[in-house]
């Protein structure tokens, strides 16, 4: 075989030496067999007859000898290679839109579930991901609900003696912590973590340089201790082994640095430490800190949760009688990834059918383009090529089709994925790199091929259905096609409709829902205002009011500025402290949120009062005037909240009630509004770790002018005490942040909507174009009997309307299956919105007509002698 290899590739490079060399054996054999014949006594000339007689036809043993000793199959399918590349570069437009198609479809549907492999799909990056479990207690009461809250840090370590089902168990905080204020000379604003003894252990993690946490750092009163993140200490430190045993502050208290984690653990948190547990506080459940465990191998779920159950003692939430507890146990990774399911389930389904799109697309055009080589075809099975060799030249120029897809594809799903991972509303974990997935490629390749190469079949297949097909062919000069195949092309058209019918639905839904969530009145205006976050480094109560109230006056001094004020949560960032109360003389509990504002918030944020009036500084020295937004006066009060009084929760406190202002949804624009009660801070208490204790600056300019972030930061640092000046920014900018996600996700969905809507235009229009072109006798000859130009392209039409309007029925029965999974997407409007479905429905119908009557229009233009000239 090696030898036989050998020799077909030396012959596709001395192709006319082998014919020469195959020529002069066959001479010589006939020279020899002459000479045989005239030594038995034949003359020259009749000795050679005879001799060749002898050998038969001396061209086709040529051939045949060329057969075994030249290039053989290579060169066939060299030669078949060069008429392939030939018949694309004759019919340029295919082969753009078919290539550009495949490329679409492999790119887009490869990158995308790249994407959604590393942030959903692939294993948790650590040692033995399977078997990591979330742990939470739930406790039952006769007539409740069963609740769920974290485990106690005693929960946690009487797990760990049962050492034959629990390797590691910890507690940690680990996303969401509230950034604090780390002080290592310059202080900063970073993310901290808390993690309990054992809990590194647990994802298997060692830190690079020093130690881990002990139980003994965990005790009440034990020395403060903390770990660094890999690109904190990179960063702040410069990677130097020596920081073990320096100190740095956290919210003010020093800690000593014991060890480094490793690159990759929890990137974004710069510092760990231990949390310290009082005996009761050990005893405390719900402390809303993440408990995770590492079972033992071979270990099962629900055998870890009844062991863990005989071991945890009863619950005393909701009173002091003891309760049942039961322990809840989730995988890991189920419990990272259960809050993106239905993203993926869309994601999924949405590239699913932009691949499928692309195939049936790419179905259409290779059957819609062999059905004009009828006439080929049938000549050359005329001239002898049999079944077998036409098959072998439509599959390499299927091949080619494909191989060239294929190539710009990969090219395509390399170049988006790093605007993927920007786009898609996923969350990467760590050491979760984003490539190029193999498998999900080698499928999208493999499907696109064999739609290529079975579509490319079917003109070889049809030709060799029926023997008096070629010569019936070739009799009519294969001039004059029929319309559409009902069981081809118009069922193709039919199910491209109804494809991008789902996708374009899909889209629009979002789309509409995106809209009326940046409609949504969010109570203030945001028009020319600046934010700003700053926090004074000492906590004592008294200094940080004195330092806000003369930062605002400073603002308010600056010739930019109409007006300036503090809140202790901005708008948009969440709800503020929850809080209870009543109104004077009534029963009723309500619940709602509190606001501490310095004077002239309302203002900056362009708030204006409903009833009675805003906040002033004359309101300072009592303390008791407070503004209450519109849901909690027409709780509380009825909607007649000026002059009232309000019951704080403890009995101990009473507020009078001045003003009255809209609803602020602070929870986003999402979020409906609750209840609040916006106050002045309260001077007359000295309690150092008051959440109120730091507020935000609310600044409005006036218009047209601006304030440099530089000069704002010189403002803030220069009023007295050591500050940490944070961000800058405009208010637009937190609405920017709060709909990020849903934009996000708007701009994905509506853009595979958009790859399907013009998938679907292309293999209509192509379609469409090629029946035209096959029908041109037939149009010709209409127009020279007196058809006007409109009723043959009615006639054209027809052939489309109907595969068209069944994928419009049939995509209506999709879309509504698939609009309920992007239900919990969707912000007031509902899966089934009917002007949506009708406006997607329009489009797609109105695009489809275009894209036929287009070639349609364009056939019946052509002068009919010149049609019937070119047949």
């Amino acid at each position: 075989m090696l030898r036989l290899a050998i020799a077909r590739i030396r012959a596709l490079f001395r192709r006319n030496a082998t014919a020469d060399e195959i020529r002069e054996e066959l001479q010589f054999h006939v020279a020899m067999r002459t000479d045989d014949y005239a030594r038995q006594g034949l003359d020259v000339d009749a000795a050679r007859r005879a001799a060749l007689r002898r050998f038969g036809n001396p061209a086709v043993i040529q051939d045949r000898g060329y057969d075994v000793r030249g290039g053989g199959v290579l060169e066939t399918i060299i030669q078949d290679v060069k008429y392939g590349c030939r018949q694309l570069a004759q019919h340029p437009s295919f082969a753009l839109v078919a290539i550009l198609t495949l490329a679409l479809g492999i790119g887009v549907s490869t990158a995308l579930f790249s994407v959604i492999d590393a942030a959903l799909l692939r294993p948790l990056p650590y040692s033995h991901p399977e078997e990591l479990v979330s742990i939470n207690a739930e406790e039952t009461r006769p007539g409740r609900e069963p609740s769920q809250f974290a485990p106690s840090m005693s929960d946690i370590r009487a797990w760990r003696t049962l050492a034959t089902i629990v390797a590691h168990a910890g507690t940690g905080r680990v996303a969401g912590f509230v950034p604090l204020i780390v002080d290592t000379g310059t202080p900063q604003r970073l993310l901290v973590g808390e993690a309990s003894e054992d809990f590194l252990e647990t994802y298997g993690i060692s830190p690079i340089l020093g130690r881990a946490f002990r139980a003994d750092d965990t005790r009440e009163g034990a020395a403060r201790v903390a770990l660094l993140g890999h690109a904190f200490w990179q960063r702040q430190f410069g990677g130097s082994a020596d920081v073990l045993g320096r100190t740095l502050r956290v919210e003010n208290t020093p800690a000593t640095i014991v060890g480094v984690l490793p690159a990759g653990f929890y990137s974004k948190t710069a510092v760990w430490q231990p949390p310290q547990f009082t005996p009761a506080l050990a005893d405390n459940r719900g402390s809303g800190a993440s408990v995770i465990a590492r079972l033992r191998p071979g270990v099962r779920v629900a055998d870890a949760s009844r062991a863990l159950d005989s071991v945890t003692p009863p619950g005393r939430i909701f009173g002091p009688t003891p309760a049942p507890v039961h322990v809840v146990m989730t995988s890991m990774y189920q419990d990272e990834t259960s809050g993106f399911l239905t993203t993926l389930r869309t994601l999924s389904a949405a590239v699913g059918l932009i691949l499928i799109l692309a195939c049936v697309n790419v179905a259409g055009l290779m059957l819609a383009r062999g059905a004009t080589r009828d006439v080929e075809l049938a000549i050359r099975a005329s001239i002898g090529a049999g079944r077998g060799r036409l098959m072998q030249q439509l599959l390499t120029e299927g091949v080619l089709l494909a191989l060239a897809g294929a190539a710009l594809g990969v090219v395509l799903a390399s170049l988006s994925l790093d605007s993927l991972v920007a786009l898609l509303p996923l969350s990467l974990p760590a050491n979760s790199p984003v490539t190029i997935n193999s498998t999900v490629l080698a499928f999208a390749l493999a499907l696109t091929m064999v739609t290529t190469l079975l579509s490319g079949l079917v003109p070889a297949l049809k030709l060799s259905r029926a023997p008096f097909r070629i010569s019936s062919m070739l009799a009519i000069g294969g001039r004059s096609g029929a319309p559409l195949s009902r069981r081809g092309g118009q069922w193709l058209i039919g199910i491209e409709v109804a494809l991008a019918l789902v996708l374009v639905t899909g889209a629009g839904l979002i789309l509409r829902s995106f809209a009326r969530l940046v409609a949504v009145d969010l109570g203030f205006n945001t028009a020319n205002v600046l934010t700003l976050e700053v926090e004074p480094l000492d906590r004592t109560t008294s200094v940080r009011w004195q330092y806000y109230t003369a930062l605002a006056d400073e603002l308010r001094r600056q010739p930019e500025v109409l007006s300036a004020g503090a809140v202790n949560q901005l708008a948009l960032t969440g709800g503020g402290s929850w809080f209870s109360f009543r109104g004077a003389g009534t029963s009723q509990q309500l619940g709602g949120f509190q606001h501490t504002i310095l004077p002239g918030y309302f203002k900056a944020m362009g708030v204006h009062p409903i009833a009675g009036r805003l906040l002033e500084e004359g309101d300072r020295p009592s303390g008791d005037a407070v503004v209450v937004n519109a849901m909690a006066a027409r709780q509380a009060f009825q909607g007649n909240a000026v002059g009232q009084t309000l019951v704080a929760g403890d009995g101990k406190r009473d507020w009078r009630i001045v003003g009255v202002v809209p609803d602020i949804r602070h929870g986003g624009p999402e979020s409906g509004a609750s209840p609040t009660v916006y106050a002045l801070p309260d001077q007359h208490t000295e309690n150092p770790s008051s959440f109120d204790s730091t507020l935000a600056m609310v600044v409005r300019l006036r218009p047209g002018a601006s304030l440099p972030p530089d000069r704002v930061t010189q403002i803030a640092e220069s009023l007295g005490p050591r500050v940490l000046v944070g961000k800058t920014m405009p208010a637009a900018a937190l609405v920017s942040e709060q709909v990020a996600t849903p934009r996000r996700r708007m701009l994905l969905l509506t853009l595979l909507g958009a790859f399907g809507l013009l998938l679907a235009l292309v293999g209509i229009f192509s379609m469409t174009a090629y029946a035209v072109a096959r029908r041109t006798r037939e149009i010709g000859v209409r127009v020279a009997f007196g058809a006007q130009p409109g009723q043959v392209v009615a006639v054209m039409l027809r052939d489309v309307a109907w595969p068209v309007a069944l994928g419009l029925v049939a995509g209506l029965g999709g879309t509504y299956y698939a609009t309920r999974v992007i239900a919990s997407f969707l912000f007031e409007t509902p899966p089934q919105d009917l002007p949506t479905i009708a406006a997607a429905v329009a489009l797609l119908g109105g695009a489809a007509a275009a894209a036929a009557w287009l070639p349609a229009r364009r056939a019946a233009s052509v002068d009919p002698l010149t049609a019937l000239r070119a047949e």
